[in-house]
């Protein structure tokens, strides 16, 4: 194993064991998704509302439901189990990467852009796990015809039910294949005509089950509405890397070992990937970074389709530039993973010091509870521990409360089911994960007095009707 390899191998079990032990997806939509297969019937609680990307929710959290299931798991090691669970995943998609490639990139880039996203649970993580695998096999010139036509109807099938940025992926995959052809250095031909058909098929998929498979709760659809749009509007990618400028610079990381394909002097890059790395580890060291994870999704397949398209005209040469860029991106990532879970220890130490048990509004907490997350100020970009007097209550709370809805479930799991913290929620922007029959059905099922008393908060206060 190449030291690259060892050094995001080191990162990404370093985030998946502090992210277990801080809880971490119960600050973001994991909280929704994990909580679902501990309440009774993920699917029908929630599960089904996403029907368009059954296959990446099922794959990440469908074994931890399981296991609630088959094990009789207590809530305590039910959450924990589901963390370890969500972290195989990508785990498990890059061993089979390195099963089935002919050269590490495939590999390489696949758990580089996983440590970038994996503490928000994007569909993407398992689209962009089966993206690779197969282009690994397309571009494998001892592969026949039948062989590729067999791997992107079949693994077409599954990823079509991922996520619809992989269409938009593969789309540019072939501009940017085809521009390079014009510049005298072509990918595999064959990889760009498979990203072509692949295009088609994703985007077929993607407009039948937007047609007849939508949510048919509410709030989820103004929530997808809302958010599509970040997947291709420029401003908006621009603006995620002057939020998070930790993003810019791994993103430089993993485009430079490719300059030498359109022929960019590499002795005039190393200063500037010095540089540009010592930029990225003060921002993951000094930078709040909740939204870094989910804003990394917004980009990161893009970056990661020219990555490729760099890397295989010439895959050797590739491999041994980029060794020194991906043990930087390692270790850019490894300060931020440590920075951000010290952040959610401190998070957590500041709920604990406000629940109660039962039902609470935040508004009646103890400590003075931030009502309104700032806007990105340069104070909270770059130098955190300076933005605020106090810098739990100025600047780790306002953060990290972004995620208002997910307070109540982080709230009832962290104190063994005793509390629920709340935001009061219901105008006409807010998501409530549940619909009302779901629950209520929940409710007549409930394991014992403490999911009762959850599920009834449910019932009252957080359910879309």
């Amino acid at each position: 194993m190449a030291r690259s390899d060892k050094a995001l191998l080191a990162a990404f079990l370093l985030a998946a064991l502090l992210g277990t032990w801080t809880r971490c997806l119960l600050l973001t939509d994991g909280a929704v998704l994990a909580s679902a297969g501990w309440l009774g019937d993920a699917w029908h609680l929630y599960f089904n509302q996403i029907t368009g990307r059954a296959v990446s929710v099922l794959m990440l959290f469908g074994p931890a439901w399981a296991a609630r299931a088959v094990l009789g798991l207590g809530a305590s090691a039910y959450m924990t189990v589901a963390h370890a669970l969500y972290f195989a995943v990508p785990l498990v998609l890059w061993l089979v990467l390195r099963a089935i490639e002919r050269d590490r990139l495939f590999s390489r880039l696949y758990l580089a852009i996983v440590l970038v996203l994996m503490y928000f649970p994007s569909e993407l993580i398992v689209g962009i796990g089966l993206w690779l695998i197969w282009l690994a096999l397309v571009s494998d010139r001892a592969r026949s015809a039948r062989g590729v036509v067999l791997a992107t109807l079949l693994l077409g099938a599954a990823m079509a039910f991922t996520h619809p940025t992989l269409a938009l992926m593969s789309l540019l995959y072939v501009v940017f294949g085809l521009i390079l052809a014009a510049l005298g250095r072509p990918v595999p031909p064959r990889t760009v005509f498979a990203s072509a058909a692949l295009s088609v098929l994703l985007l077929a998929a993607y407009f039948a089950t937007s047609r007849w498979l939508p949510p048919t709760n509410p709030t989820v659809t103004a929530a997808l509405e809302t958010n599509r749009y970040d997947y291709i509007n420029p401003v908006w990618m621009l603006k995620t890397l002057a939020y998070c400028p930790m993003l810019a610079a791994l993103w430089f990381l993993l485009l430079v070992p490719g300059a030498g394909t359109v022929r960019v002097r590499w002795r005039l890059l190393q200063p500037a990937t010095l540089i540009v790395a010592v930029l990225g580890l003060w921002c993951a060291a000094a930078g709040t970074s909740l939204m870094t994870w989910p804003y990394a999704r917004h980009t990161g397949a893009y970056v990661l389709a020219l990555a490729l398209v760099l890397a295989l005209p010439a895959p050797a040469e590739w491999l041994r530039q980029a060794e020194r860029p991906l043990m930087l991106f390692a270790a850019i990532c490894a300060v931020a993973v440590v920075s951000y879970n010290v952040d959610l220890f401190l998070f957590g130490r500041f709920v604990d010091r406000n629940l109660k048990p039962g039902v609470s509004d935040v508004a009646a907490a103890p400590d003075p509870w931030p009502s309104k997350r700032p806007q990105p100020a340069a104070a909270r970009i770059l130098f955190k521990y300076a933005a605020g007097k106090e810098y739990v209550r100025d600047v780790v709370m306002p953060t990290y409360d972004w995620f208002r809805v997910t307070l109540a479930f982080y709230s009832f799991f962290r104190s063994d089911r005793q509390s629920v913290l709340f935001h009061p929620l219901g105008g006409g922007a807010d998501w409530l994960p549940f619909t009302c029959p779901p629950v209520e059905e929940a409710l007549d099922h409930a394991h014992d007095a403490q999911d009762r008393m959850f599920l009834n908060f449910f019932a009252q206060h957080y359910c879309a009707r």
